[in-house]
C-alpha cells in the first residue's frame, strides 16, 4: 500500500464509523418492545412484531460493520491494514474504497 494511503483509508473509516453510530441511533426507536396492551389489533400488533424484527436485524448488521470498521481502524495504527485475514495476501484497493472495513480478500470472501 502506498506510503500516503493509509491517512486516505483511515479518515474514510472515521467517516463510516460515525455514520453507523448515526445509523444505530435513529434506528434505536424502531426496536423498541411493542406493547400488548394497546388496541392496535392483532394485524397491526403483527405488522409490528414483523417490523421490529426486521429492525432489530438491520442493528445486528449495522453493529457487525461497526465492529470491523473500527478493527480495521486498529489495523491501520498496527500496520496490519490492507491484508486478508485468511489469506495474508494484500486485499485489492479497490475493494478497500468500497468496503473499507472488510477483513477478507474477494477469493476468501466467497
Amino acid at each position: 500500500m502506498k506510503k500516503e494511503k493509509p491517512d486516505y483509508f483511515r479518515k474514510l473509516l472515521k467517516k463510516l464509523i460515525v455514520e453507523l453510530e448515526g445509523a444505530l441511533d435513529a434506528n434505536k426507536e424502531t426496536t423498541e418492545t411493542v406493547s400488548l396492551d394497546d388496541s392496535i389489533g392483532r394485524l397491526s400488533r403483527a405488522d409490528a412484531l414483523h417490523a421490529q424484527n426486521i429492525a432489530m436485524s438491520l442493528q445486528g448488521n449495522i453493529q457487525i460493520k461497526l465492529n470491523l470498521a473500527r478493527q480495521a481502524l486498529e489495523k491501520i495504527s498496527s500496520g496490519k491494514y490492507g491484508v486478508c485475514v485468511a489469506c495474508n495476501q494484500p486485499i485489492a484497493e479497490a475493494r478497500l474504497e468500497a468496503m473499507p472495513e472488510t477483513p477478507l480478500c474477494v477469493n476468501c470472501s466467497r
